[in-house]
């Protein structure tokens, strides 16, 4: 039987701080950076940070910035 840790799974959704006007950063629940999301004209391209390398990978492009963000999650 698996057991499921609760620290896999945060108590609350990451949140985003605007950096430039089409450039967001995503915040975990702890303040730790999770990765950026950036406005490429009518989508929105969704970039996760690999803590341990710094080094950010694309994660996909999105219609709505609602969509990008729940990659996060």
């Amino acid at each position: 039987m698996n057991t499921l840790r609760a620290s896999r799974f945060p108590s609350s959704p990451p949140t985003l701080r605007q950096v430039r006007p089409t450039l967001w950063r995503v915040l975990r629940s702890d303040g730790s950076m999770a990765g950026y999301i950036e406005q490429a004209t009518e989508r929105f391209e969704a970039r996760r940070m690999i803590a341990s390398t710094r080094q950010v990978v694309g994660v996909g492009d999105f219609a709505s910035i609602d969509d990008a963000l729940s990659c996060f999650r």
